[in-house]
This record gives C-alpha cells, structure tokens and sequence, in this order.
C-alpha cells in the first residue's frame, strides 16, 4: 500500500505552526480532491453558496445535527474555519462563539456575520489553550477539526473544562476502521488534499475515541459518511438507505455526543 498520512503521526515542536501553514494555504472545504468548488471570491455571497451547498448535499447528516441542538444556548465552536457551521448555528437561535487556528478563516467568517447582522465572536484561538474560563459553554461543537490538532487529547480536555455541567461536546472525529480509511491506504491519496500530505490526520477505533473522552459521565457514538462526493459515480449511484446502512457499520465519521 502507499503512504497516506500515518494515524499516530509524530509530534514536533514546530508542528502548530506547520499545521496553522497547511489550513492557511488550503482553506477547508473550499476544493474536493484539488478540484475547486467554487469559482468566486472568497467572502461574496455566492462563494458561501456554493461550498454550502457542497457541504450539506454530501454530510445530509450534518444538518440535523446541528438543528437539533437547543436554540438560545450557547455553543463554542472550535476549528470554525471560515463559519459555515457557525452560521448554520446562528441562524438556529444558538450563541456563537468561534475560534479557529488562521487569520485568514476568522476574517472571513467575520466580514460574513457583519454583513448579514448575525451576532456571533470569532478569534484566532487554539484549540489546546482555550482562553475561556471553566464552565462557560451550554455546548463544545468541533465537527472534523480535532483529529487534526498536535494533541487531540488535551484539546478534549479543554472541551470538558470550559462546558457547563450537563453540557454536550459534539465532536466528529474520523473512523480508523471505516471503508475509506481503507481506500485511502490502497489508493495512496492523502486525506485532505490530492497532492499533499496533512501534518495531522489521527484516526481512532472507537474503543480509542471513548477513551479520549472518559472525563464525560455519558459518551454515544453513531458512525456516518461512508463515502462523500469524492468518490463520484459511486457515491451518486448508491441509494440513500444503502449509503446509510454501510455508514452506521464502516462509516469514516465518528458523530461524538458526550455529556460532562
């Protein structure tokens, strides 16, 4: 098999600010396997337009995750990115707070809010050192982000520190033994970009992921995504009960509720 990038991967000192380069360079969600999802600018309308509707066409199970989280409460989001989430949330009713490791995602997500009066804080922030006192968030939201962090474990950690008691971390993590763990390793296709390897990519068993959380009192995992529109014609072509079925036994998506 070809190299992908490992699970486990190396921890370095330079390693943040390698990981801060990589999201800088290739902003999340804005190409699919080195292909553009949109040909705007990034901030106008129709930039936002496009990628969401990428988004939530491919992870149908996104969206009502995110609705039915309780609207006026309040909710962290950590690895914003540039706020599609954040803004999904908002629109919801809830209190948005964001934080992300680039300039350049907290100054998009910014200008977007003002510009369509949304209230909501973002800041540079990571995800290890959380800035926010104990017990001040109704809900830790970081959908795909966590993996990606030199110390994931610590960065849950901080979710646990900063949620009220009784609040929910609402945290995808990828699934180490999932169908596209195993294409991904065939094929010898990097995880986040065709061309280029991610500093981190940690996969977990989900025996790994409850360990990771063994502060909280209650943790469920229900797995999702078997595969997304980057597998094509597959992905087309597979009806939707199918695709749900394999999703919640080999899905790449570990959906992590996890009362404190």
């Amino acid at each position: 098999m070809k190299k992908v990038e490992p699970a486990r991967p190396e921890v370095t000192p330079d390693l943040t600010d390698r990981v801060r380069d990589f999201w800088t360079r290739n902003v999340n969600a804005e190409r699919l396997l080195g292909k553009a999802v949109t040909q705007r600018e990034r901030g106008e309308r129709e930039y936002f337009d496009d990628l969401e509707l990428q988004r939530y066409r491919s992870h149908r199970h996104l969206e009502p995750w995110i609705e039915s989280m309780q609207p006026g409460r309040s909710v962290l989001e950590i690895g914003c990115g540039i706020g599609m989430d954040s803004y999904r949330m908002a629109q919801h009713g809830l209190r948005v707070t964001g934080i992300d490791l680039t300039q350049v995602a907290i100054d998009t997500v910014r200008a977007r809010f003002a510009r369509e009066g949304l209230d909501g804080t973002f800041e540079v922030g990571d995800a290890e050192t959380l800035r926010f006192p104990n017990e001040h968030f109704d809900y830790v939201y970081s959908f795909g982000v966590l993996h990606h962090v030199p110390d994931t474990e610590r960065s849950v950690q901080e979710a646990w520190r900063v949620l009220k008691k009784g609040g929910e971390a609402r945290i995808m993590l990828y699934n180490r033994r999932s169908l596209n763990e195993f294409v991904h390793r065939l094929t010898g296709i990097p995880f986040e970009e065709k061309d280029e390897l991610c500093p981190v990519v940690r996969r977990y068993s989900r025996k790994e992921a409850r360990q990771l959380f063994n502060q909280f009192t209650d943790v469920e995992i229900a797995l999702e995504q078997v595969y997304g529109e980057g597998y094509g014609l597959l992905y087309r072509m597979t009806p939707v009960p199918i695709h749900k079925a394999l999703s919640r036994s080999i899905g790449w998506h570990m959906m992590i509720v996890a009362v404190k």
